[in-house]
């Protein structure tokens, strides 16, 4: 996984349409060890008070403040990716809750690590080393539509005040593809 190039979308293939824009940080890191996988687990419960808010168009219009949130992170054995396994409470300004999960690969490198080892020398990485596949779910007939779509993110780590390091996910409904093709 890279910074690869852009690929013209063809008949029949599936489209994306912008949709939500989500900001969060880290609360806290708990090392849970190697597990039987062969991966290390991490536990990592994110900050109340993120983000999930439309953006453009997108229907039905969202803004959710994230009320709780774990991210079950796992490093590969190679240690070359991380795996996301989130689910998280969002709430609304009329306290509608929503149930997002979000499953994840991120690339570590020396753009995204100094972020995740809260090294003092660690910049906003680059986007183009993460993507996350979210969905979600509520009983909530305003947001109903939402339990009926996918969407996918793209990922980058992100560095706060020289203390927290969070996260920001640009997110995209999938269109299916339309034609014969």
């Amino acid at each position: 996984m890279g910074l690869e190039a852009t690929v013209e979308a063809q008949e029949s293939f599936p489209t994306t349409q912008p949709a939500f824009r989500l900001t969060s940080h880290f609360k806290d890191k708990h090392p849970c060890g190697d597990v039987y996988t062969g991966s290390t687990l991490i536990g990592v419960p994110l900050l109340a008070g993120g983000t999930v808010k439309s953006v453009g168009d997108f229907q039905p219009r969202c803004n959710f403040t994230i009320a709780s949130s774990t991210d079950y992170f796992t490093v590969d054995a190679d240690k070359t990716h991380g795996r996301i396994d989130a689910q998280a409470i969002l709430v609304d300004e009329e306290g509608r809750a929503v149930r997002l999960r979000i499953d994840g690969v991120v690339a570590l490198n020396e753009h995204t690590l100094p972020l995740i080892q809260n090294e003092p020398n660690a910049a906003n990485s680059p986007f183009g080393y993460g993507v996350e596949f979210l969905k979600f779910e509520t009983g909530h007939e305003m947001y109903k539509p939402l339990e009926s779509m996918r969407f996918a993110g793209s990922q980058r780590f992100v560095y706060l005040d020289g203390v927290r390091t969070g996260v920001e996910v640009r997110i995209s409904r999938v269109v299916s593809g339309t034609g014969e093709a």
